[in-house]
């Protein structure tokens, strides 16, 4: 063909296999990155839950008795 016309060497033909690639790579990226965001915990724990958290595993290990794990406890959960 002419000068105006279809001809294999030219054009976006290279450009538009590149972009071609590139939308189901970030398509692949956007799912692995949403399931991390949807099965890692969100927001910080507040003060009392870390500190029942360090008293629920003192307990575990023998550190205190049952008796200092139940008085600790209810001072930790009182409001």
């Amino acid at each position: 063909m002419g000068r105006w016309g279809y001809s294999p060497g030219t054009g976006w033909g290279w450009g538009f296999m590149f972009v071609g690639m590139l939308i189901p790579l970030a398509f692949i990226v956007l799912l692995i990155v949403g399931a991390y965001f949807l099965l890692t915990p969100r927001g910080e724990r507040t003060e009392s839950e870390t500190a029942l958290a360090i008293l629920d595993e003192r307990y575990a290990k023998g550190e205190i008795t049952k008796e200092q794990y139940l008085e600790m406890k209810q001072h930790l959960t009182k409001k």
